[in-house]
Order: C-alpha cells, then structure tokens, then sequence
C-alpha cells in the first residue's frame, strides 16, 4: 500500500513538473490555426481600415455619404420596432430610426393619427438639427400608410420608401361607416373619450378586437381622413423622390398605380414596382433596388 502511494505520488509529481515546464505539448500549445490576441486585434484593425478605404472609394463623388442621411422606417400593423430592412440600411452606415407608432401590437391605437406624424416630425426636424444632410421615410404595410401621409401633412422629407402600403379605410375589411358615424356623433357631442369596439385585420385573414377612444378611432378608419391613400397623395404638395413596391397578393395591388401613386405629383426619381413577394415578404425581396434607389438620391 505504501509502494502504491509513493508510485502515485512519483506519477504525479512528474506530470506537474512536465506541465509546467511547457514540456506537456498538448496543455500549453495553441490549436493549429489559432490567432493570438494580438494578432486578432491586427487583423480587426486591417479589416476597419480596409472597409474605411472601401467606403471613401465607393463614395468619393457623392454630394451626400450614407452616414450622413437619416432613415425613419415605420413598422407595419401590430408590429414593433425595429421596422422591416432596419438593420439592412444600418449596415450601408445610414442612421436609422424605428419610432414606435400607435398601430403597433402594444400601443393599440394610443393616440390620434395627427399626433403621431407631429411625434415624427419632432424626430425629423431633430435630425436636421443633428446635421443630417438628408431625411428619408418609409416603412412597410401600415407604416407605409404612415410615410405617404406624413409628405402629406408636412413634406419635408427627400424621399419616400413605400413597402407594401396597408390600411385602407376607404375600400376594405377596415372600412367600417357605421362605426365610424359613431364615433363622429361621439366627437360632436363632446365625448372623444367614448370608447369603441372595432375589429382591426390585418393581412392573412387576421383581426383583433380593440377598444380606442372615439377621437383615435376616427382618425385612423374615417374613409376621408389621412389614412385613405388617394386622398393623402393628392394633397402631397410638392414632388418627392417616391419608391413604391406593391405587394402580389395585396387587394391594393389589383387597382394599380392609379389608387394613389398617379396622384402624387411627378418627380423624375419616383417609381411603381409590384413585387413578386408576399405581403410580410415585400421589404426583404426589394432591399437591393431599394438601397439603389437611395443612393440615386444622393449623388
């Protein structure tokens, strides 16, 4: 027994000594392939230098560089932010913002359609401010609803990103007058804060019930108000640079560019596309032209 402990005692004594003599290969030695610290860090810093180099070279004879043009993107109904292709443009080194808007999945409509595009517009005079040469805005489905109307209330924009435009009070499931003759009574008598019932749908056959005040129900589903396209694009009031990708299967869709894209007044930029990608699908499939089409506006 005491033979064993002294062999024991040998064997591990010896497998110490050989560990941290750095003679123990297979403990010390760093996997084939491996970067040191120091050589990761060098190549990190190659690798910023090198896309710097690239990025000056792409851009060296644009009046305006992606870094400095801002991108507000709208999310669609019941969505949150951040909107669709966020990151995408984030990656091309253009400032983007994802505000958060009343028709998300948890405002359920918080406050009136004329507050939300004031919010905006706080947010676009901000970046002016901050020194952003140029502000562009879109956004998918509802937020797209979102961008047309706002260049319809404000127009200080230098581009419009339009990606499968939804929400239409005026010709579809969300057209709902007799609710909307409710909450106009509502409004008249005094009592914006009555609440309605409604149901919202949204694409894919989906709704959800929700309760809004009468004020905020009739700013979002009246057929004469800022959410009816037709009526938005008629009153944008000077041109702007405007990319619209329709969706295949969108009701919309069917009535062609007549519905609210013909009404906008011209501008040499502005284009129509119908995209063959579903509703949800439209911004991912359209990113490459999209990002084209921006960087059209800043040369």
């Amino acid at each position: 027994m005491v033979t064993q402990k002294i062999n024991n005692f040998f064997y591990i004594s010896f497998f110490l000594l050989l560990l941290f003599n750095g003679n123990f290969v297979y403990a010390v030695q760093e996997p084939p392939g491996s970067q040191s610290v120091e050589e990761a860090i060098a190549a990190e810093k190659k690798q910023s230098a090198d896309n710097a180099a690239k990025y000056q070279s792409t851009y060296q004879n644009y009046a305006v560089k992606p870094h400095e043009t801002a991108i507000i993107l709208m999310h669609g109904k019941w969505g949150r932010p951040p909107a669709p292709l966020h990151s995408n443009f984030e990656v091309e080194r253009f400032y983007v913002v994802s505000p958060l808007m009343p028709w998300s999945g948890v405002s359920a409509y918080d406050k009136t359609y004329e507050s939300a595009l004031a919010d905006v517009n706080k947010l676009v005079l901000k970046l002016r401010a901050d020194g952003f040469k140029k502000v562009i805005i879109g956004g998918q489905s509802f937020g797209a609803n979102g961008a047309l109307a706002y260049a319809a209330v404000y127009a200080d924009v230098d581009g419009l990103l339009l990606f499968a435009p939804g929400h239409n009070p005026d010709i579809d499931r969300n057209n709902q007058p007799g609710l909307v003759s409710d909450a106009r009574k509502n409004i008249k008598d005094g009592k914006p804060e009555q609440l309605i019932t409604f149901s919202d749908f949204n694409d894919g056959g989906r709704y959800r019930a929700i309760e809004a005040r009468s004020d905020v129900f009739y700013s979002f589903f009246n057929e004469d108000g800022l959410a009816n396209m037709q009526e938005s694009a008629k009153k944008v009031k000077k041109p702007i640079p405007t990319i619209v990708f329709m969706g295949s299967d969108d009701f919309i869709t069917r009535k062609g560019s007549g519905y609210f894209f013909d009404r906008l007044p011209k501008h040499e930029m502005s284009k129509y596309r119908v995209s063959r990608a579903a509703h949800r699908e439209v911004p991912l499939a359209s990113f490459d032209e999209s990002l084209n089409w921006v960087k059209g506006l800043l040369k």
